[in-house]
């Protein structure tokens, strides 16, 4: 399979992955520490389940972050190059948040419940923590507009596009402590619709070529 059509599925594919995940969560799973921690205990594979989709989701833009990499020349292809790369390098910061939700799990199996909650508490006041993943994690999302600024610049979608993966990243930020999935569903939504249109013109492009190619072979005949 083209590797255009491969890179614009996994495009299309992560942010529905991301908003379906919102729906997987347990009750208090944006609660106290002492929440979710019994949370994850309790509800073990809904837990599991809701922190693999979303963790996938956000992975997949990697091998589609490096396509349009290759596939942007001239015009747009400098602060495309910018975003991709600072984004590739932040989306690993969900594959590190991804590890300490499974890890969440283990401690609410029947350990000290206040040792727990004071060892959660110290993680979220350590630094390294914070340099290797939440850091990367907040720019890694937010270098995805520069992405669909260099995409606008080079012509491949409109302006709004950019504006609107903005707008969910924004959204997105000020419910992330809500456990209303319709409501951050449609918070995301403008970056959802801004991912499916850049998903819908990189396999236009791939479109385009084939038919140039074969009308090229048939001539040469």
């Amino acid at each position: 399979m083209n590797r255009r059509l491969v890179a614009a599925g996994c495009l299309a594919a992560s942010p529905v992955l991301v908003s379906a995940s919102h729906f997987l969560w347990p009750v208090h799973s944006e609660g106290s520490k002492a929440q979710q921690i019994a949370a994850a205990g309790t509800h073990s594979t809904a837990w599991a389940a809701a922190t693999i989709v979303e963790t996938v989701g956000w992975l997949l833009l990697v091998p589609a972050l490096v396509v349009l990499w290759q596939c942007v020349t001239g015009r747009g292809r400098r602060l495309t190059a910018i975003g991709v790369w600072v984004s590739i390098a932040g989306l690993f910061g969900y594959y590190g948040a991804g590890v300490m939700n499974l890890v969440t799990i283990e401690m609410g199996r029947g350990h000290d419940s206040a040792a727990m909650t004071a060892f959660s508490q110290s993680l979220k006041h350590d630094n390294s923590l914070f340099l290797l993943v939440v850091a990367p994690l907040l720019l890694g999302t937010l270098a995805l507009v520069v992405v669909f600024a260099g995409l606008a610049r080079a012509g491949w979608v409109g302006w709004w596009v950019p504006v609107a993966a903005f707008l969910g990243i924004a959204a997105s930020q000020a419910l992330s402590s809500s456990e209303n999935a319709p409501a951050l569903v449609a918070a995301y939504l403008p970056m959802t619709t801004a991912c499916i249109v850049a998903a819908s013109r990189l396999a236009e492009l791939r479109t385009t070529t084939t038919a140039i190619s074969e009308s090229a072979g048939y001539v040469t005949a």
